[in-house]
């Protein structure tokens, strides 16, 4: 269930067609929104555990907290879709009121159910954000548990310590409350709403390049971590200004991220922004090294750069990894040109935590090499091995 469990959804853009096609007059550009963000907290306990809803309510607040400090929505709209519990859930309608300099989250529509993890049901909720606020462009924020591209029905020993020190899903608590990341891209095709400005996920380990290429076709650009998040998230106040733009500022928000938790007591954290239209070139160049370069057995797994807390690893640095195959030098030069490409911000603080080790405290590790993204084809992990040859990636690069 863990996986991709941010059961997710929204993004795109509007057809400028469906706000007034019918009309003799012209469209005023300026009266439109020009971004909705859809912030998706989706329910991450069990049917007795609340899971991160503490943590998700704070994000909530720190949202509002930077529209007030940038005195309103400036020509766009935020709402929120978030999980009372495991069949109970509201979407909001963050609304600014410039008398008391203050944001109300208005309810829009209440939902049954485990609406948030089916395809149908995303779609469902997709609609809803379009229709109660249209715009230009869309963007979607998601706050949960994750575990990258893996496949919630290839987990049967899943790790069983659930703690609250990462955004790391411990315990398989509730099957219901599970979606894949292809049940999220079924979701926005569906809706018929277009590509996401951006997906950001708050959530941990989903910063590989088999979740970037299964969301190529539904979003510009995805924002990740390729290690756990905190239990905290991500500092939205801080990193409001550059998320709620018509044009968002990527540097800033990964240079923004870093900066705040170096300035912690828990500087653990890498994040990058990928630019998701350049996968299909990027799979090209990989395609090629794959026909020619295999990974030596004599090359040790932990010479290349983890970055996970799971035993075997499951996630190593991409970067790392190619080098590791040795390829010649055109087609290195090659796939590095193609990565500046790709990878259009990361970075990272000196260590990442991992709740999956060390007891109460977690466990920290180095953190040497981190190009934006990580890869699971060198895992010696049964998850990996039963479900990456399943994914879009593996069988565009193979």
């Amino acid at each position: 269930m863990m996986k991709k469990l941010f059961t997710l959804l929204i993004i795109g853009i509007l057809a400028i067609c469906s706000l007034g096609s019918c009309s003799d007059e012209a469209l005023d550009v300026e009266s439109v929104n020009k971004q909705t963000i859809l912030a998706f907290y989706p329910w991450t306990g069990g049917i007795n555990t609340s899971g991160l809803k503490a943590d998700l309510a704070n994000n909530v607040d720190s949202i509002c907290q930077g529209i007030c400090d940038r005195k309103g929505l400036n020509n766009t709209r935020v709402m929120v879709f978030f999980s009372d519990s495991y069949d109970k859930s509201t979407l909001y309608d963050l609304q600014y009121d410039e008398t008391s300099k203050s944001v109300t989250k208005v309810p829009v529509k209440t939902y049954d159910g485990t609406v948030y993890s089916t395809a149908e049901g995303i779609a469902e909720i997709i609609n809803d954000v379009k229709q109660e606020a249209p715009a230009l462009n869309y963007a979607l924020i998601i706050g949960a548990h994750g575990c990258g591209w893996t496949y919630a029905s290839d987990w049967v020993h899943y790790p069983y310590r659930a703690r609250p020190l990462t955004r790391f899903f411990g315990s398989v608590s509730y099957d219901e409350a599970a979606t894949d990341v292809s049940t999220l891209v079924e979701a926005i095709k569906a809706s018929g709403i277009g590509k996401m400005q951006y997906i950001l996920f708050d959530a941990c380990y989903m910063g590989n390049v088999e979740t970037a290429y299964e969301l190529k076709d539904v979003t510009n650009f995805m924002i990740s971590s390729s290690s756990e998040i905190l239990s905290y998230g991500l500092p939205y106040r801080s990193l409001w200004t550059y998320l709620n733009s018509a044009t968002p500022n990527y540097s800033g928000i990964v240079s923004g991220a870093i900066s705040f938790y170096n300035n912690t007591t828990i500087p653990y954290i890498n994040l990058a922004a990928i630019d998701c239209r350049q996968l299909d070139k990027l799979a090209s160049v990989m395609k090629d090294i794959n026909s020619k370069y295999t990974l030596d057995s004599t090359v040790p797994l932990d010479s290349i750069q983890p970055l996970d807390g799971f035993s075997p690893n499951l996630f190593y640095d991409l970067s790392v990894y190619v080098d590791s195959l040795h390829p010649s030098g055109y087609l290195l030069d090659q796939f590095n040109s193609q990565m500046k490409l790709t990878v259009k911000a990361a970075a990272h603080t000196d260590e990442a935590l991992t709740a999956l080790q060390g007891g109460q405290n977690g466990k920290t590790f180095k953190v040497k090499s981190y190009c934006g993204l990580t890869t699971s084809t060198p895992s010696l992990h049964s998850v990996a091995i039963k479900g990456r040859e399943k994914t879009g990636w593996w069988k565009a690069t193979h």
